[in-house]
C-alpha cells in the first residue's frame, strides 16, 4: 500500500509540444490533449519511463522501529 501524497509524482511532458500531460491514476493518454499528436510506441515507452521515474524524486520509506528493550526491575 502506498501512502505517498499525490503531489509527489514526477510530471510527464508531451514529447512534441512540451506541455505537462494530465495524469489520472496510472493512466497515460494515447495522444496529447493540447497538440493532438498521437504518441508512437517509442513515445509511450519514454512517457512510461518518465511516469515511473527513477525513485530519485520520491523520499524513501521510513525504517521500521527498533524492538523495545527489556523492562527494568521495580525499585525496592
Amino acid at each position: 500500500m502506498c501512502f505517498r501524497p499525490a503531489g509527489v509524482e514526477t510530471p510527464v511532458y508531451c514529447p512534441h509540444c512540451e506541455k505537462k500531460l494530465p495524469i489520472v491514476g496510472n493512466t497515460i493518454l494515447k495522444k496529447c490533449p493540447f497538440c493532438k499528436t498521437p504518441f508512437s510506441d517509442e513515445d509511450m515507452e519514454n512517457l512510461k519511463a518518465q511516469f515511473a521515474g527513477d525513485g530519485a524524486g520520491a523520499a524513501a520509506a521510513p525504517a521500521a522501529p527498533a524492538a523495545p528493550g527489556a523492562p527494568k526491575p521495580p525499585a525496592a
